[in-house]
C-alpha cells in the first residue's frame, strides 16, 4: 500500500530524493533508494510489528529509530528534503504500523472476504510488478515509457508505467480472486499484449527490440500464476 503513497508524495510532488550512487541516472538512482527504505525494509519491520502483535512503547521506540536513521541520512549527504520533513515520516510510519497490525488481524479472521481478497491481490500485484519492472528497465534498459509530462525522462517513466499497473492490476485481481474460466485468464493476457503493442505503435512504449514485447506478455503470464498461488494460500489459510 506504501506504494500509492509513493507515488503521490515522490513521483508526483518531489518531496525527497536519495542518492545511493549506484545507477548513473540520477532519478532511477533515487528510486532505488525509496524502494529499498518503503518497498523492503518498512514492510518487513510492519510485518515483525504485525505477527508479534508489538504494543504501543514498541511502535514508539522503532519510530524513534527511523527518525533517528532519516536524520543521519540527511546529515550524511545520500538524502535530502525538499517540501518533505522527517517528522512527517515519523507520523506516517507510526499510522502504518497501525494499519498493518489492522489488516493482519483482517486477514486472520476475515480472509473469506471477497473485498479483503481483492485488496491483497491487487496490492501484491502492483508490488511484483513495480518492483520487477524497475529492476529490468535500470539495469538492462529494456523498456522505456515516453509521454512528456515531465522534464526528466527517467520520472516520465516511472510516472506511466507506475499508473499502468495500478490500472491493470485491477484486472488482474478480479480474474484471480472470481476464478473465471481460462477464456478470461487468456483474454486478459492477450489483451495486456495487445495494449503494449499499441503503446509500441503509439511511440509511447520505446523497446530494445521487437522481442521485450513478447518478454513482457511471458511476465504478465506468470504474475498470473503468481496471484492466483497468492490466490490459494488465502483460501487454505486457517486460524491458529
Amino acid at each position: 500500500m506504501i506504494y500509492l503513497f509513493e507515488y503521490a508524495i515522490l513521483v508526483l510532488f518531489k518531496s525527497y530524493e536519495y542518492f545511493p550512487g549506484v545507477f548513473k541516472d540520477d532519478y532511477f538512482d533515487n528510486v532505488l533508494g525509496a524502494n529499498v527504505s518503503n518497498g523492503f525494509i518498512v514492510p518487513s519491520v510492519t510485518v515483525l510489528i504485525a505477527v508479534f502483535d508489538l504494543g504501543f512503547w514498541w511502535i514508539i521506540l522503532i519510530t524513534i529509530g527511523f527518525f533517528g536513521i532519516e536524520e543521519l541520512f540527511l546529515y550524511l549527504g545520500v538524502y535530502r528534503h525538499f517540501w518533505w520533513k522527517t517528522i512527517y515520516t515519523s507520523i506516517c510510519l507510526f499510522i502504518f504500523f497501525y494499519l498493518g497490525k489492522y489488516l493482519w488481524r483482517m486477514l486472520r479472521y476475515h480472509v473469506d472476504r471477497f473485498t479483503l481478497r481483492i485488496t491483497v491481490l491487487y496490492f501484491v500485484n502492483i508490488t511484483i510488478q513495480g518492483t520487477f519492472m524497475f529492476y529490468l528497465v535500470a539495469i538492462f534498459h529494456l523498456f522505456f515509457f515516453h509521454v512528456n509530462w515531465f522534464d526528466d525522462p527517467s520520472r516520465d517513466h516511472i510516472t506511466l508505467v507506475t499508473l499502468y499497473f495500478f490500472i491493470d492490476s485491477i484486472f488482474f485481481s478480479l480474474v484471480v480472486v472470481l476464478r473465471t474460466y481460462w477464456f478470461w485468464h487468456a483474454l486478459l493476457i492477450i489483451g495486456l499484449a495487445c495494449v503494449n503493442l499499441f503503446l509500441h505503435q503509439l511511440g509511447i512504449l520505446k523497446v530494445s527490440g521487437n522481442w521485450v514485447l513478447g518478454l513482457l506478455t511471458a511476465f504478465q503470464l506468470g504474475e498470473l500464476f503468481l496471484l492466483m498461488y497468492v490466490r490459494k494460500l488465502l483460501h487454505n489459510a486457517v486460524l491458529p
